[in-house]
This record gives C-alpha cells, sequence and structure tokens, in this order.
C-alpha cells in the first residue's frame, strides 16, 4: 500500500536526485559557496541552504561541515587546562551528553569534545585499570587529575601577571 501511495514517480526523482548529490571530500570551492552563503544568509534550514547556495550536498553534509570545520569561531589545538577542568566537571554531571557539554566551551564541538573523552580521559582510566563509570576513577578524578589541573590554571595564570582572584569573603 504504501508503495502505491509513493508510487514509480516519486521513487525515480528520489534516485535521480541522489545521483545529482556530490559525496566525498570537499573542495575549497564548495567551502567558499557555503561560507559566503551564510554569511550573507545566515544559518538555517539545512537542505533548502544547500539548494539554494548551489552546492551539490545534502543539508546534513552542509551542517556538519559548517559546525566542525568552517564555522569562524572554532578553536583548533590542544584543550586548555580550564577547558579540561570544565569537561571533567559537566562530565560528572551530565554524563556523555556531549552537546550539552559543548554550549559552555565555545569555539568547541561536541565531537571534539568526544574524542578529547574517548582518547584522553577514557585512556587513563584504562591505565589505572578502572571503569570510567566507577566510584574509584571519579575518587581518582577528584583527588588527583582536578588537582593537578588546577595547579597548572594557577601556574599559567601567575605566569602572565594576571592576577588570580582574591578568594570570596566569609
Amino acid at each position: 500500500m504504501a508503495c502505491d501511495q509513493r508510487g514509480m514517480r516519486g521513487e525515480a526523482a528520489a534516485a535521480g536526485e541522489e545521483e545529482m548529490l556530490r559525496r566525498g571530500p570537499w573542495t575549497v570551492e564548495e567551502d567558499v559557496l557555503l561560507a559566503n552563503y551564510i554569511a550573507a544568509n545566515g544559518e538555517g534550514r539545512w537542505n533548502a541552504l544547500a539548494r539554494r547556495a548551489g552546492l551539490k550536498r545534502t543539508g546534513k553534509s552542509c551542517r556538519l561541515r559548517w559546525l566542525n570545520y568552517l564555522r569562524p569561531d572554532l578553536r583548533r589545538g590542544g584543550m586548555t587546562a580550564e577547558e579540561q577542568l570544565l569537561v571533567l566537571e559537566l562530565h560528572a554531571r551530565w554524563g556523555n551528553r556531549w552537546s550539552k557539554i559543548a554550549q559552555h566551551l565555545p569555539g568547541r564541538t561536541d565531537n571534539e569534545i568526544k574524542n578529547y573523552w574517548r582518547t584522553r580521559v577514557q585512556r587513563h582510566a584504562k591505565q589505572l585499570r578502572c571503569d570510567v563509570g566507577s566510584q574509584r576513577f571519579r575518587d581518582l578524578v577528584r583527588g588527583l587529575w582536578i588537582p593537578r589541573l588546577l595547579e597548572r590554571i594557577h601556574v599559567s595564570t601567575d605566569g602572565c601577571g594576571v592576577q588570580p582572584l582574591p578568594p570570596p569573603a566569609p
């Protein structure tokens, strides 16, 4: 019955549309088209944006390219001690909700945070022979890892001539 409602024409149109879509690595020209279109018209309705920008890509592909590679406010490179500390704190609160955590780290993508967690934090847990979700690991993070990060933050702010905030008044 569903086949009757859609009809052969709909299937042929969908198949023809897929053939026209470009796959594989993005070219510099495509990056420029996408960036210029977003600069002029803003983000939004990604499927329509892909067509209007003249890209033969899916809306999802355009969205991911923009969010993970082309956005002007993206931060590249290793995470700072402050960012690492924030990831640990927010992960303890929210778990693997990478998008929610990324909202608190401007310029970092949810995928980048997830990769940091999986390559650095989980590897540490494996070396310590404990599960990331275990109480032992949480105690190690609280008692060892967080104090080390705080010390790195303290040393880096002292070295830059930036004065740390005074402790709150009692």
